[in-house]
C-alpha cells in the first residue's frame, strides 16, 4: 500500500513540471507577440480607432458638396448695391482657399428690390436664375420664397457646423440662423436697426417727429427723405390689426409721408444729404450713421429712435430656384456668416452679424436690448410672423407694391 507521504510527494513533483511546462509555453508566446488581454477588449479598441479615423456625417457631406462645387466651376453671387467692389476679390479668395476651390467666383451688386420682381419672374417662367444666391431683407426673402423662387438646402444643419466655427463650439445654435418662416431656405446674415438721422444745425432733437404718424405733418414738408423700399414701414400692420380696412388705412399713412418727402433716395444716399443740409432729417440706419461717422467724425448728424417703433430689419442668404451652381452658392452663403468673412467684410460694411462675436455685433445687440419693445423684428411674435407669411402671398405682395408707391406720395 503507498503512504500518504509518499503520495504527496508524488503531488508536488506532478505540479512542479507542469508548472515547469506552462512557463515555457508562456515564454514562447510572448516572444511570438501574443497578448494576454481578452479579445473582446482589443477588438473594442480596434473598433472606437476605426470610428474616430472615419469622417463625421457633416464631413462627408461638406467633402460632397465641395466635390460638386467644384464640378460646376463657377458660382455668381448676390450683394447689397452699396458694397465696396474692393471687397470683392479678397473675400472670393478666402472662400475659394477655405474650401479649396479652383473655380470663377463672382461678385456682383445689385438693388434688391429692384431685382426681387425679376426673380420672381424668372421662377415663374421656369428659367434659369440670374444669380446663384441672393441676400434680400425679411420680406423681400419671404415674397421669393413664397413664390418658390430659392431651394431646399439639405443637410444645412451638419453643413453649418463644419463651416461656421461658432456652431461647431456650441455659441451659436442652428436655429438662430436659420429660422421661423425661412427655415431650410433662408439663413440669416446680418442685420440692421432702423432710425432716424437728423442734421445737428438745422434742427432740435425735440421738434422731430415722435412717432411715423407724424411723418405726415405738414410742417416736415420738404425736409425729409427715405429710401424706395419698404422696411421702414412694412412691420407696422401688427401693431394694427389683421383688418384689411386698417391696413389700408397705414397705406395712407405712408402715403401722406411720402408727400411730405423732399427726396426719394437710397439710405447710403440720403444720409449725405443730410450731412450736406440739403434736407433736415432721413429715414436711415444704424449701418450708415457708423460708416458716415467713421468718415467724417465731425458730421453733424446724430441720431434718434421713433417711440411707437423702430424695425429690426434683418439680412437673409438664399440659394436660388434653378440656379446652375447651387452646391458653390451653397457653401458661399454658410461661410459668409463665419467670423474668418466677417472680418473681411464688416470693417468696410460697417453692418452688424446678429450672432457674431465682434465689437459692432456686441453694440447692435445692446442696441436693440436697450430699446426693448420699441425694437421689433419680423421674428419676434406670432402676429409680426403671420404678418411675414402674408407677405408671401399673392395679396401680400400687391399690398407691398401699393406701400412702395405710397412711399413716393401716390
Amino acid at each position: 500500500m503507498v503512504s500518504l507521504s509518499k503520495l504527496v510527494k508524488k503531488s508536488q513533483g506532478g505540479m512542479t513540471l507542469w508548472r515547469g511546462i506552462w512557463v515555457s509555453v508562456l515564454v514562447l508566446l510572448f516572444q511570438a507577440g501574443f497578448s494576454l488581454r481578452p479579445p473582446t477588449v482589443g477588438l473594442l479598441r480596434e473598433a472606437a480607432a476605426a470610428t474616430a479615423a472615419a469622417p463625421s456625417k457633416g464631413k462627408q457631406l461638406l467633402d460632397e458638396w465641395v466635390r460638386r462645387a467644384k464640378q460646376e466651376g463657377e458660382v455668381t453671387v448676390h450683394v447689397q448695391s452699396d458694397w465696396d467692389k474692393g471687397l470683392f476679390q479678397p473675400l472670393t479668395d478666402a472662400f475659394k482657399k477655405r474650401f479649396g476651390l479652383d473655380i470663377k467666383a463672382t461678385i456682383v451688386t445689385a438693388r434688391m428690390a429692384t431685382h426681387l420682381p425679376v426673380a420672381i419672374a424668372e421662377t415663374q417662367a421656369g428659367a434659369p436664375a440670374t444669380y446663384d444666391a441672393l441676400m434680400g431683407d425679411d420680406a423681400e426673402t419671404m415674397q421669393l420664397i413664397g413664390a418658390g423662387g430659392t431651394q431646399k438646402i439639405e443637410g444645412w444643419e451638419e453643413l453649418l457646423r463644419e463651416i461656421n466655427p461658432l456652431v461647431r463650439s456650441g455659441k451659436v445654435r442652428p436655429d438662430q440662423i436659420n429660422l421661423g418662416p425661412f427655415k431650410d431656405h433662408g439663413f440669416l446674415f446680418m442685420a440692421n436697426l432702423k432710425q432716424l438721422i437728423y442734421n445737428t444745425r438745422l434742427i432740435s432733437e425735440g421738434d422731430l417727429p415722435r412717432t411715423h404718424s407724424e411723418l405726415g405733418n405738414p410742417k416736415y414738408k420738404g425736409k425729409l427723405t427715405q429710401p424706395p423700399w419698404t422696411a421702414h414701414w412694412e412691420l407696422a400692420p401688427a401693431l394694427l390689426t389683421s383688418d384689411k380696412a386698417e391696413r389700408e388705412k397705414w397705406l395712407e399713412t405712408v402715403r401722406q409721408a411720402g408727400k411730405n418727402t423732399g427726396i426719394v433716395l437710397p439710405e447710403s444716399s440720403g444720409i449725405q444729404r443730410v450731412v450736406l443740409g440739403e434736407v433736415v432729417f432721413a429715414l436711415n440706419q444704424d449701418r450708415f450713421f457708423r460708416f458716415t461717422l467713421a468718415k467724417d467724425p465731425k458730421a453733424p448728424i446724430a441720431f434718434k429712435y421713433f417711440e411707437d417703433y423702430n424695425q429690426v430689419n434683418r439680412v437673409y442668404y438664399t440659394v436660388r430656384t434653378r440656379s446652375r451652381h447651387p452646391a458653390a452658392a451653397t457653401l458661399f452663403i454658410l461661410w459668409m456668416g463665419t467670423p474668418e468673412a466677417e472680418a473681411i467684410w464688416q470693417p468696410n460694411v460697417m453692418q452688424a452679424v446678429p450672432y457674431g462675436e465682434s465689437k459692432m455685433d456686441a453694440g447692435f445687440r445692446s442696441s436693440v436690448e436697450k430699446l426693448g419693445s420699441k425694437a421689433m423684428g419680423f421674428l419676434d411674435n406670432e402676429k409680426s410672423i403671420e404678418l411675414l407669411k402674408w407677405y408671401r402671398t399673392e395679396e401680400g405682395r400687391k399690398y407691398l407694391d401699393g406701400m412702395a408707391r405710397a412711399i413716393r406720395g401716390e
